[in-house]
């Protein structure tokens, strides 16, 4: 039975902090400083996803008071562990945690935008991991960081918000993280 366990910075540093740099490049990943700021305004959480006694991934994870959204902004479930329907099981109980939210906001990178075809397949395979957990994708696409997205939700309530009030929230999460000059100058709404 897979279980959710809080935890603070320094946890975060001694038994994640390894493999959160060992999956995700360098410029997808906070700075640490940046994390521990966001952890101690109580902005951003940790999560370590246990099996029993045993670390299989992580999430970090963002919220503020005034936002019915929280957004995913890491999930990870350890090369070692994957295939093993960790990642669905950990995301089933991340839900409990947020029965007073609208639903989890999150992004993936634009399907058919990889550099090869087999970039695009992973794309493809993520996509349906996401879908076969109850996310939806929003049918506007975000430049973040000049990298094409597609944001996603996950309903947690029967609200029904359009697409440009869903993505004003995300936003919202990532001035929170970000801060609001960093955003304005990296991320936007890609216009057709």
């Amino acid at each position: 039975m897979i279980k959710l366990k809080e935890i603070d910075y320094s946890e975060f540093l001694k038994s994640v902090n390894s493999y959160y740099e060992e999956l995700f490049d360098y410029d997808e990943r906070q700075p640490l400083s940046l994390l521990e700021e966001l952890f101690n305004k109580g902005i951003i959480k940790f999560i370590k996803i246990m099996d029993k006694d045993i670390n299989v991934g992580f999430i970090v994870y963002a919220s503020t008071l005034n936002n019915p959204y929280v957004w995913l902004e890491y999930f990870a479930i350890y090369k070692e562990y994957q295939n093993k329907h960790y990642g669905t099981m950990a995301i089933q109980e991340f839900k409990k945690f947020f029965n007073g939210y609208e639903g989890i906001y999150g992004e993936i990178e634009k399907l058919g935008n990889g550099k090869t075809e087999e970039e695009n397949l992973v794309r493809e395979k993520r996509l349906k991991f996401w879908e076969n957990l109850g996310f939806k994708l929003i049918d506007i696409d975000l430049d973040l960081f000049d990298v094409l997205y597609s944001p996603c939700i996950l309903s947690l309530k029967d609200t029904r918000r359009k697409d440009e009030e869903l993505v004003n929230y995300g936003f919202m999460l990532y001035e929170a993280v970000l801060g609001k000059e960093e955003v304005n100058k990296h991320c936007f709404i890609v216009k057709d």
